[in-house]
């Protein structure tokens, strides 16, 4: 590891991944921030005059290794993030066969695609812990790739009519509920008045 190739990672990898993530989710999770902090605290290091030679190659490997670790983060989080909003449409019925631009047999099996795709992701991380950080990165880059394009088949126009059409059902649901309740108030209300007044005859 020499100090250029750790700056062609942090171009080439690091950033379209923070990148995406950020503007993905809109915020920066404080662990990105915190990894990134570690990686600027050893990269710094790598440059103090104070440091022999030996140490300044141990701060730049340990700053590599932050920058990996927040790399491989950033693509897990995107994941997290893309899978929560395809398991909302996958658990409801009605968004899975009318709010999609493919049929909800293939949104189905693309996601139980992805789901193992992750999970050999997963996987490789685990195995490679200690050995090859990156190993997992391109897996990891493939499954986000994937759920980008599923979320793609998403029509945001049909899931607003879905909304609109489950408002309207649950207003007039409400409303017929309300007349219901009404009516049976007036008639048991007269029964009762019935039932009272016929002794009285």
């Amino acid at each position: 590891m020499d100090i250029d190739n750790f700056f062609v990672f942090y171009r080439t990898e690091f950033v379209p991944a923070y990148s995406d993530l950020v503007g993905y989710i809109g915020d920066k999770p404080q662990q990105t921030l915190i990894e990134l902090e570690n990686t600027l605290a050893h990269i710094s290091q790598h440059f103090n005059p104070r440091l022999d030679t030996k140490d300044k190659a141990k701060n730049l490997e340990k700053a590599y290794d932050h920058l990996v670790r927040v790399t491989l983060d950033c693509y897990k989080l995107l994941w997290v993030n893309i899978y929560e909003r395809l398991e909302v449409i996958d658990k409801n019925k009605f968004n899975r066969k009318l709010g999609l631009n493919i049929s909800e047999e293939d949104f189905r099996t693309k996601l139980q695609k992805l789901r193992k795709l992750a999970q050999e992701a997963r996987r490789i991380e685990m195995t490679s812990l200690g050995l090859d950080p990156i190993a997992p990165l391109d897996k990891y880059k493939e499954v986000v790739k994937g759920g980008y394009e599923l979320i793609d088949t998403i029509d945001e126009n049909k899931m607003q009519e879905i909304r609109s059409l489950k408002r309207f059902v649950s207003t007039k649901e409400f409303i017929i509920g309300m007349a219901v309740g009404i009516l049976a108030g007036l008639i048991s209300g007269y029964l009762l008045y019935l039932f009272i007044a016929s002794p009285a005859q």
